[in-house]
C-alpha cells in the first residue's frame, strides 16, 4: 500500500510543515492547490487505513493523528495533537528512544523502529509497533512520519511465552533456569565487590504423606499456598523459585549475608509452619532448610545449590523443621551417606543383598530352636556389610518398604529350599512403617499361603520403642497376625520407655533381652537384677524370654539359671548362609 503526502501551501509561519488532521483547519484549506477529489481521496485513504499515522514537526510536536489511533484506543481524534511525541507515547527504553528521536530532529538519523504503549479509555494498555521516518527535508512532506500498527495480542502472547519460560506453571514462582541465571549474575557481580549471594533450599516435611492421604490435588494446593507465602516475604533482594516437586528455593544477596540468610530462613520456616486450609482439610506442615553462601559454598549456581542440598540433609537429620548452614567438614560425611544411598538404590536390582541365618538355641535341650534372618549386603568395594552398616540409610533412600518385602520373599524361598532351616521358626525384623500399612497383615498371610508356609514358622521382630507406635497405630495388624499363628517378638527389650501394659493387651510371643544388659553380666549387679526381673516378668505373663549377644559361658549360665533358656550370640553360632550352626550344638528340632 502506498501513502502519498502533499505539501501545504499558504500556511502561516507558525503552522505545521506537513499534513495533520490535528490542526484546527479544514481539509479544503490544506489542499487548496489540489482539486477537491484529491483531498477527499487522501483523507478517505488515511481514515480507512488500519495503520496509525502521526505527523510530527521539527519541534517534536504532533500535528496530525489518524483515525485508526482513535479506533484502537477510544481517545478523541485530536487527543495527541499539540503534544510532544514522546510525552504522548509510553516507551520502554525511554532514554534510548529520546536520544534517537533528538538525533532524528537534528537530521542525524533517518529511520527509527520501536514499540510504544497507550492506555485506552477502557483502561487497557494497547501496544503498537512503530516506525519513524525522517521526511523533514522532503519538500512534499516536511515532517517526521510515524506509522504504527497495534500488536497488543502478539505482545501479550510474547509476554506469556517469556513468563512461562521463566516461571513454574503450578506455583508461578521462578523456575530452575531463571533462578540459576539470576544467581549466576549475582555471583559475577559479587566478584567485583557486589553483595554476596546465598541460596536457601527448602524441602517440605511430610509432603509425600499429604499426597498419599489427601491426593495430589490437595498436595498441589499446598504447594501453591506455600509458594504464595514465600513470594510475599518482605525483604530486599529476595526471590523464590520451585526447582522440582516440593523442593523450593529462596535466593538472596547482602553485604551481611551471615546475618541476613538465617533471618530469612526463620521467616520462611515460620510462614510454612502456619496451617493451610485446602478443600476442607487443615494441613499442618513444616520444612527443612539448607543454606549455602558464596564463596564458601561455591562459586557457581550449581555448586551453591549442591552445597545447600548437603546442608538440607543436615537439617533433616537434626529432626526437620529447622535450618542448617553448609559445613565443609560435615559435608564429607553427608557425601558419603548420599553415595551410600545411591548405591543402595542399585543394590537390589543388582542382586547384591543376601540373607544369613543365626541360630537361637535351647540351652536345656542343647538344640537349635529357630533362626534369625539377617540382611547382608555384598558391597562391590567394602565386601560383606552387616545391616548396622547401612540400615540407617535405607529409609533415607526410600527403600524401607521394598527391601522389607524382598527380605520376606527371600526368607520364604529359602525356607522351602534349605534343609537346615526348613522346619524351624524364622525371625524377621520389620520396620514399623511397613508394619503400620493397613494391608500388611493381609499381604503377609497371603504370601504365607502362596508359599505353603505355616504361619507359626514366621516370627516378626520389632523393637520395643517401635512396638509402642505400631500398637497404637495398627492394633488390627497385630491381632490378625497373632490370630493366624504368626509370632510377635519385642526386640531390644528394656531399652525403650514402653508401658508394660502393652504386654498384657497384645499377644506378644517373646521378648529379647537387649545385648547391652547381657554385656553387663558379671560387671553390674544392677544390670543383673534388671535382667532377672525381665525374665521373671516374662515368665509370669507366659511369654518366652530370649537372651541376645551371648559371648561367654558366664553370661549363658547366668541367663539359664534365671530361666532364660533361649539364647543367641557368637558363643552358640555366628551367622551363616547355610543356617548350619558353627558350634557344637545339635540341630534337632
Amino acid at each position: 500500500m502506498e501513502y502519498r503526502f502533499f505539501p501545504t501551501v499558504n500556511r502561516p509561519p507558525n503552522a505545521a510543515a506537513f499534513l495533520s488532521p490535528f490542526d484546527d483547519i479544514s481539509v479544503e484549506q490544506l489542499f487548496k492547490p489540489e482539486p477537491p477529489r484529491v483531498s477527499v481521496a487522501w483523507q478517505s485513504l488515511v481514515d480507512r487505513s488500519p495503520v496509525v499515522m502521526l505527523l510530527i514537526d521539527r519541534a517534536g510536536v504532533i500535528q496530525f493523528q489518524s483515525e485508526e489511533l482513535s479506533r484502537a484506543t477510544g481517545w478523541p481524534e485530536d487527543a495527541c495533537v499539540g503534544r510532544r511525541c514522546l510525552d504522548a507515547l509510553r516507551v520502554e527504553n525511554r532514554e534510548g528512544v529520546t536520544a534517537a528521536f533528538e538525533s532524528m530532529l537534528s537530521g542525524k538519523l533517518g529511520r527509527l523502529i520501536f514499540d510504544f504503549e497507550m492506555t485506552a479509555t477502557s483502561g487497557d494498555s494497547k501496544v503498537f509497533a512503530a516506525t519513524l521516518q525522517n521526511s523533514l527535508d522532503d519538500p512534499a512532506v516536511q515532517a517526521i512520519v510515524l506509522s504504527a500498527h497495534e500488536i497488543t495480542a502478539r505482545k501479550s502472547h510474547e509476554l506469556r511465552l517469556r513468563h512461562n519460560a521463566n516461571h513454574d506453571a503450578l506455583t508461578g514462582l521462578f523456575n530452575r533456569r531463571a533462578a540459576m541465571r539470576t544467581i549466576s549474575a549475582w555471583i559475577a557481580e559479587s566478584e567485583t565487590g557486589g553483595a554476596r549471594p546465598a541460596v536457601l533450599l527448602l524441602d517440605i516435611d511430610g509432603f509425600k504423606t499429604v499426597n498419599d492421604v489427601y491426593g495430589h490435588a490437595v498436595g498441589d494446593g499446598l504447594l501453591v499456598a506455600l509458594a504464595a507465602r514465600l513470594s510475599r516475604l518482605d525483604a530486599a533482594n529476595v526471590s523464590a523459585a520451585r526447582l522440582s516437586g516440593d523442593e523450593l528455593l529462596l535466593f538472596t544477596r547482602s553485604d551481611d549475608i551471615e546475618k541476613q540468610a538465617p533471618l530469612l530462613a526463620e521467616r520462611a520456616l515460620e510462614a510454612i509452619r502456619q496451617p493451610v486450609l485446602i478443600d476442607g482439610h487443615w494441613i499442618f506442615t513444616s520444612a527443612s532448610v539448607g543454606i549455602a553462601a558464596c564463596p564458601e559454598g561455591g562459586r557457581s549456581a550449581d555448586e551453591l545449590i549442591r552445597c545447600a542440598d548437603l546442608a538440607l540433609y543436615q537439617a533433616k537429620d537434626a529432626g526437620r523443621n529447622t535450618a542448617r548452614w553448609f559445613d565443609q567438614s560435615a559435608a564429607e560425611t553427608l557425601r558419603a551417606k548420599m553415595m551410600l544411598r545411591r548405591e543402595l538404590a542399585q543394590a537390589l536390582p543388582n542382586n547384591e543383598f543376601c540373607i544369613q541365618f543365626q541360630p537361637i538355641v535351647n540351652v536345656v535341650t542343647n538344640t537349635v530352636h529357630s533362626h534369625e534372618c539377617l540382611l547382608r549386603w555384598k558391597h562391590n568395594t567394602h565386601g560383606l556389610l552387616v545391616a548396622s552398616d547401612f540400615i540407617a540409610e535405607v529409609d533415607g533412600a526410600g527403600l524401607t518398604r521394598v527391601l522389607t518385602e524382598w527380605v520376606i520373599r527371600e526368607v520364604f524361598e529359602l525356607a522351602r529350599s534349605n534343609a537346615a532351616i526348613e522346619s524351624r521358626p524364622l525371625k524377621v525384623n520389620v520396620h514399623p512403617r511397613v508394619f503400620q500399612r493397613p494391608d500388611f497383615a493381609e499381604d503377609l498371610l497371603r504370601g504365607l499361603r502362596n508359599w505353603n508356609i505355616e504361619p507359626r514358622r514366621l516370627e516378626l521382630e520389632i523393637t520395643e520403642e517401635d512396638f509402642v507406635r505400631v500398637a497404637d497405630a495398627s492394633p488390627a495388624n497385630i491381632t490378625a497376625l497373632s490370630t493366624a499363628g504368626v509370632h510377635i517378638i519385642i526386640d531390644d527389650f528394656g531399652t525403650g520407655f514402653s508401658n508394660f501394659g502393652y504386654l498384657t493387651r497384645f499377644p506378644v510371643h517373646a521378648i529379647k533381652i537387649d545385648r547391652n544388659f547381657v554385656a553387663q553380666i558379671g560387671v553390674s549387679e544392677r544390670a543383673e537384677t534388671l535382667i532377672g526381673a525381665m525374665i521373671g516378668l516374662a515368665e509370669e505373663l507366659g511369654i518366652h524370654s530370649i537372651g541376645e549377644g551371648i559371648e561367654n559361658i558366664e553370661q549363658a549360665d547366668f541367663l539359664k539359671h534365671h530361666g532364660c533358656v533361649l539364647q543367641q550370640g557368637y558363643l552358640w553360632g555366628r551367622p551363616t548362609f547355610s543356617g548350619l550352626p558353627s558350634g557344637f550344638m545339635k540341630t534337632g528340632a
